[in-house]
């Protein structure tokens, strides 16, 4: 799989050079992080489950790779095919 760089207009600027609103972005910065978070008591339904499964979910794959070489084959023998309408109601199920 060849992964190819995307031009974009966006410029990550890194900070190398001081200037005024350099200064003040590290400003904004420090005071972003002495700011406390607040103190949850209570743990979450949805939290206790994950942590519940968490071993299980360590198990297991990333990825099915069977599922994986059975698709890159048929990739290569031109056998893929796509069923737009079983896709579109599963998107539709899946988010309303």
């Amino acid at each position: 799989m060849d992964i190819n760089k995307i031009s974009s207009a966006v410029t990550a600027d890194m900070g190398t050079t001081k200037s005024k609103s350099n200064t003040s972005q590290q400003h904004e910065v420090a005071e972003l992080k002495t700011r406390k978070m607040p103190v949850q008591s209570t743990v979450s339904d949805d939290w206790k489950l994950i942590e519940k499964n968490q071993p299980n979910l360590a198990s297991m794959d990333d990825f099915d790779a069977a599922k994986v070489a059975e698709l890159r084959q048929a990739l290569q023998n031109g056998t893929f095919s796509l069923d737009v309408k079983k896709i579109a109601e599963a998107m539709k199920q899946n988010h309303g």
